[in-house]
């Protein structure tokens, strides 16, 4: 991958999503149309971020084509956003976790995964806990309300800009409390927190190249984070 690539990568997160729900499969996905597909040893896994797209999923699963075919259910998410949270990925950007936003509800995907599938999730999402959400509401567009899942949490927490989170712009939600931004508005303001003046381009170049950098302004923006406001029992901390 060239440079140019690497940035345009880290400033396209959270990556495309359909408006519907998909199943991917080996490296591909097609429309799921019907909520009749086989549930059985498969877990309820609350996409925030990245884990929305296809394209994202065939960079996690694509050499895995034993894996099987993952089927992710569009919904509602009532009472929860999806906000930035205060830590860099690997590959450059500002990723994001969910947070409590009581009147909000976020378009979510419900990936429902094996256990393969769910060892191979854990595997990159490094930065975050496993987590049992218990008593709330995905209303799905296939049909149906899911009470409880299962969705990963930023261990350090939510990005704090002036005392508040702020929502990723590119996921959709109704009654949306916290400022909204697009991945490359969130660079620019963790560039101006971390690097003033640095043209953002560069600065993700910084951290791409240097892990030393990259794990200093991690910690950096970890600094006041806010925690998650809600309840959810800790099954793994990754």
């Amino acid at each position: 991958m060239t440079e140019f690539d690497r940035i345009r990568h880290a400033k396209s997160y959270p990556f495309p999503a359909p408006d519907h729900c998909f199943e991917y499969a080996d490296g591909a996905w097609r429309r799921l149309d019907t909520h009749e597909f086989e549930r059985g040893g498969r877990v309820p896994v609350l996409a925030a971020g990245s884990n929305q797209s296809p394209e994202q999923l065939a960079r996690k699963y694509g050499h895995m084509a034993e894996i099987g075919a993952i089927p992710a259910q569009r919904g509602r998410l009532a009472g929860f956003d999806c906000v930035y949270a205060a830590h860099l990925t690997g590959y450059g950007s500002v990723p994001a976790t969910f947070q409590h936003s009581p009147g909000t509800v976020v378009t979510v995907f419900v990936l429902w995964l094996t256990e393969p599938q769910l060892v191979r999730m854990h595997e990159t999402e490094g930065n975050y806990t496993y987590d049992h959400l218990e008593d709330i509401a995905v209303t799905l567009d296939t049909g149906g309300v899911l009470g409880e899942a299962f969705a990963y949490s930023s261990k350090v927490g939510c990005l704090n800009h002036e005392g508040g989170c702020v929502s990723l712009a590119e996921i959709p939600a109704e009654g949306r409390v916290f400022p909204a931004l697009a991945q490359v508005e969130a660079l620019e303001l963790v560039r101006d927190r971390l690097a003033p003046g640095v043209p953002v381009d560069d600065f993700v170049v910084q951290h791409l190249e240097d892990r030393e950098l990259h794990a200093c302004r991690s910690r950096a923006l970890g600094e006041g984070a806010i925690q998650a406001g809600y309840r959810r029992r800790t099954i793994l901390v990754l």
